[in-house]
């Protein structure tokens, strides 16, 4: 299933490309965001490419919007080289001894290059992607890419949560939260989370029947642990497979509708 999605966003992305009158002979590459975590010294990006050349890597440039309003670079990192073909890669851009404050602005520009006789050239045009550093520092950290298979059926959230005590309660160290919208598929990236770690990921709908979800790993009913691989090997769910809470929650859970 991860393969088939990883194909239609890519041939999406494509089309897109044919609309901007960018040949697939002229591109040779489709380089699509997945999805962008940035923190305050460091930013996350997982792409999903597609190139028919037989060595790649991924450019990833961090750039952050200064006072008289261009945006001045930070940092950039590459990823390791890849082969031909579809491909989802992380690189994780360190600019600790720049750090920005929270919420600044950040714009990030992630090219496909290629192996070209002694160096690198580009491949197609450049993905640009916008965001805003978070009020957290990721850098030594580790990242975790979730995704479902099937789309959402109501507005609400999805905590991520380091895993004690009962399956069935939303229980454990709340290590992140996002929101998803009524009929769109998660596609989200955790950064700063601690290495090592197992984890559960719970979805708390607002409207309906409002009662928090565990939405089970593919490796259920064993764990899923974070680890410097969880960029390539992400937490796939479903909401069709969430489990709901028992009763009692814990109290004072933020993330609960009433």
């Amino acid at each position: 299933m991860t393969k088939v999605r990883l194909l239609m966003g890519l041939a999406l992305g494509l089309s897109l490309m044919l609309g901007l009158g960018v040949s697939a002979e002229e591109g040779g590459g489709v380089t699509s965001v997945y999805s962008v975590v940035a923190c305050k010294d460091s930013a996350t990006v997982v792409v999903d490419v597609y190139s028919p050349y037989a060595t790649n890597l991924v450019r990833a440039r961090v750039s952050y919007l200064a006072d008289d309003g261009d945006y001045e670079y930070l940092a950039q990192e590459r990823s390791s080289p890849f082969g031909a073909g579809y491909s989802r890669v992380m690189v994780t851009v360190l600019y600790t001894g720049r750090q920005v404050s929270a919420h600044t602005s950040l714009m990030l520009d992630i090219q496909l290059k290629r192996s070209y006789g002694s160096g690198w050239v580009s491949v197609g045009p450049p993905a640009i992607y916008y965001t805003s550093a978070a009020d957290r520092q990721c850098a030594g950290s580790c990242t975790l890419v979730l995704e479902t298979t099937d789309r959402a059926p109501a507005d609400g959230t999805i905590t991520v949560r380091g895993r004690y005590g009962s399956w069935f309660r939303p229980e454990g160290a709340l290590l992140g939260a996002m929101s998803v919208m009524r009929g769109a598929r998660a596609t989200l990236t955790y950064a700063g989370l601690p290495c090592d770690w197992t984890v559960r990921a719970w979805y708390y709908p607002k409207t309906g029947d409002t009662t928090p979800e565990m939405l089970p790993s593919q490796y259920w009913p064993g764990e899923y642990q974070v680890t410097t691989l969880g960029g390539t090997n992400p937490y796939v769910t479903s909401f069709a497979a969430g489990l709901p809470a028992t009763a009692p929650l814990e109290e004072d859970d933020p993330y609960v509708v009433d």
